[in-house]
């Protein structure tokens, strides 16, 4: 298994150019997976085992693409270095491994498939790879019983997932130049008390499904008229809003419009940029015997993932991923043996014994 994740972490296939690893994956699941079924759409797939009557449907989901420039994976001790080696091709490895090995039972009582699918990173919804399967192939996908989402996740199930809105806010002063500050204003320095008020709001801590999740909103990116020599006349930042489960879509963005009006601001100019939904959490009969046949600390996932598209069409997921969620997209990017070789063994232990 160690040399299959090699191999796949030597493989580049940073956002929009996985068609590479895509293809290795798909020769090798056709040579070492028995009967194994291939769904396309684009450079994503749904790879089966044939179906069995009755049994319930579990999915394996992770995607392709990573954030790191390429490197050549070298290991060090325990240690795997390559681009994409947490996040997550740490469990992609052991999904294929897990999918050949379920294909020679004679007496499985599962069925499985692996949601392989492209374009995930920093991308717009429409652009990612799961949202497109679900466009092409979204009745059989609504065949799962029960989706694991393979992102890391240090050690732990992460349930649900906060929901992420995007808004652009734009202060407006007057422009001139720095030599005669008084013929203008200054749009910087008058955003200062905006920054300010929202500095000042705090998490708001949310539990649900035991696990506490947290509401935040913070100022990610901000920008000015250029000129060294101007006084900006306009002044304009990237405001992100993370929200826990619970509330709808709509829900959501009538509290941030709360918390925008909070500042102080009156008529404050913004603009939503994007907007994805928490990820409600389905309970239920086989969610609940897979963590507990599992056995890790259960926590909330307070970031987006893809579990929420998944949640979206009525299908149980939690994320359970080896690797550490602080080494996603660093430029070093590592994962522990032991943790890729623990977590194919915890799978395939559950998934046998069920």
């Amino acid at each position: 298994m160690i040399d299959l994740l090699i191999n796949l972490l030597n493989i580049p296939s940073p956002t929009f150019q996985e068609e590479k690893i895509t293809d290795f994956i798909e020769d090798w699941m056709f040579c070492h997976v028995e009967g194994v079924l291939v769904k396309t759409v684009g450079n994503s797939r749904i790879f089966s085992l044939p179906m069995i009557d009755n049994l319930p449907h579990i999915g394996l989901v992770g995607h392709t693409d990573v954030v790191p420039k390429h490197f050549e994976a070298y290991q060090r001790k325990d240690l795997l270095f390559g681009a994409g080696a947490s996040d997550m091709k740490g469990a992609l490895a052991p999904f294929m491994m897990l999918m050949e090995s379920c294909s020679k039972w004679s007496d499985r009582h599962l069925n499985f498939s692996f949601v392989l699918y492209c374009a995930e990173e920093g991308t717009p919804l429409e652009e990612n790879g799961l949202y497109h399967l679900i466009l092409g192939e979204e009745e059989f996908l609504r065949t799962l019983d029960l989706a694991i989402v393979g992102e890391p996740t240090n050690g732990c199930i992460q349930v649900g997932c906060v929901g992420s809105l995007h808004a652009e806010v734009i202060i407006r002063g007057v422009a001139c130049h720095s030599a005669r500050p008084w013929d203008g204003e200054n749009a910087l320095y008058k955003a200062l008390p905006f920054i300010r008020s929202i500095a000042e709001i705090q998490p708001l801590k949310k539990t649900v499904f035991g696990v506490d999740f947290f509401d935040v909103i913070n100022v990610t990116e901000s920008k000015s008229e250029n000129g060294r020599t101007s006084i900006p006349g306009q002044w304009a930042c990237n405001i992100n809003y993370r929200y826990a489960p619970g509330p709808s879509m709509q829900e959501a963005e009538i509290e941030f419009n709360n918390l925008l009006a909070s500042t102080g601001f009156e008529k404050l100019e913004f603009t939503v940029l994007d907007h994805v939904p928490s990820a409600q959490i389905i309970e239920t009969e086989l969610l609940n015997k897979f963590v507990c046949f599992l056995g890790r600390q259960v926590e909330a996932k307070q970031a987006w993932t893809d579990v929420a598209q998944l949640n979206g069409i009525d299908i149980p997921a939690f994320n359970f991923g080896p690797g550490l969620t602080q080494q996603a997209h660093k430029a070093n990017e590592y994962i522990s043996l032991r943790d890729v070789v623990d977590y194919y063994k915890i799978l395939h232990e559950s998934i046998k014994n069920y």
